[in-house]
């Protein structure tokens, strides 16, 4: 019953208030500051982060909850296109489940579910020259002992031909400068 209600909802839950890439970047800002999504832009958390602590903190205590997750891109992430594209995720967590129902490609709908929401905070090596102090990502997973490495070492692998993929899903990532850093 639950897998047909969802079925149902998804198309009007990927065109929501955070919705689809016809909203303007400037408009998203000011839904996500509203607590009406988490909002990423080119994979860093720009907006939203109450928002996502509020869904995180429920969830931990075994409460259900959901979340829109709203991806931003100025131009292709994937190098095929110079046009700025957006996509929405929703996040449920509800009877010990993590639900995500996400669009794939070419607007197909893509509904995953996990066991396990992993929070990983990581800071540079010194000498890597990177602009950031620390790094907080938040990993769908069905391995609760899963490690960042094995997080890292995963991207790119194929789960069709690769022996060693692992089941997991990047849904929340935040680059804190040294300000920032030092807050959190």
């Amino acid at each position: 019953m639950r897998g047909r209600i969802l079925a149902a909802l998804v198309p009007a839950l990927l065109l929501s208030a955070c919705g689809g890439p016809e909203v303007p970047l400037e408009e998203l800002r000011q839904q996500a500051e509203n607590g009406a999504c988490v909002l990423s832009v080119d994979a860093d958390v720009e907006a939203g982060r109450d928002t996502w602590m509020g869904f995180y903190e429920a969830a931990q205590a075994g409460e259900d909850a959901e979340v829109t997750l709203v991806y931003w891109y100025h131009g292709d992430p994937h190098g095929h296109s110079r046009q700025d594209s957006c996509y929405t995720n929703r996040l449920s967590f509800e009877e010990g489940v993590y639900t995500l129902v996400a669009e794939g490609a070419e607007n197909e709908i893509v509904l995953e579910q996990y066991a396990c929401l992993l929070r990983f905070e990581e800071e540079p090596d010194t000498d890597s020259g990177a602009a950031y102090q620390k790094m907080i990502a938040y990993v769908l997973a069905d391995d609760a002992d899963l490690t960042w490495r094995e997080v890292i070492g995963n991207m790119g692998r194929s789960q069709v031909d690769d022996p060693l993929y692992i089941r997991e899903r990047i849904v929340y990532t935040e680059y804190l400068c040294a300000s920032e850093a030092e807050a959190s």
